[in-house]
């Protein structure tokens, strides 16, 4: 993590980036600051997270504020509240927003797959995790998992946790045997929690 900086050093840094045209000190600066705005963002919006997209907002962001001479960086005015740092913040933040809001809107999160975090907190130990961000991260990971089963694994997996249906109820709607549902949920949770690193 990237220390601090002084306002005699921001105001170095966002000079040489609009009089001068050098911003590589600033892409440094500020390029990991970015990229956990516009992740918090996602998840705030209960977005999937996929590192491809995130690496393109945090582009975005890049564009938005180097954008028509840095116009963005020019309307930062020093003492008003917020360091550059802040103001970089809510350009990430907005830009994340942006993004979300032009997607299809089938590609957030539902509020049943948001349904299923209470469903698989236990299953999944999410309740143990040091913090809510740190669970809905991991929420978002067995959400974009659900992807990699095999369809038998995603039918029951689907059926038990957001149909809310019971093992033997999926057991009759599938016509099969009690023992090969469960055999089968309990092979889609241990493939999820590889997944996702358990």
């Amino acid at each position: 993590m990237k220390k601090k900086l002084t306002h005699k050093q921001e105001r170095e840094i966002l000079n040489e980036c609009i009089v001068y045209r050098r911003c590589e000190k600033l892409s440094r600066q500020y390029r990991n600051l970015i990229y956990t705005t516009v992740q918090k963002t996602f998840i705030y919006k209960n977005a999937p997270l996929s590192k491809e997209e995130l690496e393109e907002v945090q582009q975005d962001v890049f564009v938005r504020l180097f954008d028509d001479d840095c116009r963005r960086l020019r309307q930062y005015k020093e003492g008003g509240g917020r360091n550059l740092a802040g103001w970089i913040i809510l350009i990430a933040n907005r830009t994340a927003l942006n993004h979300l809001r032009s997607k299809d809107p089938h590609a957030v999160v539902s509020r049943q797959y948001l349904m299923l975090f209470e469903d698989i907190r236990e299953e999944f130990d999410i309740g143990q995790e040091v913090n809510r961000l740190e669970a809905r991260q991991k929420l978002m990971k067995i959400i974009e998992a659900l992807k990699q089963l095999a369809p038998l694994e995603k039918k029951v997996f689907t059926l038990h946790y957001l149909e809310d249906l019971s093992l033997s109820e999926i057991a009759v709607r599938l016509n099969r045997e009690i023992g090969n549902i469960y055999t089968i949920k309990s092979r889609a949770v241990k493939r999820l929690k590889e997944f996702v690193g358990e």
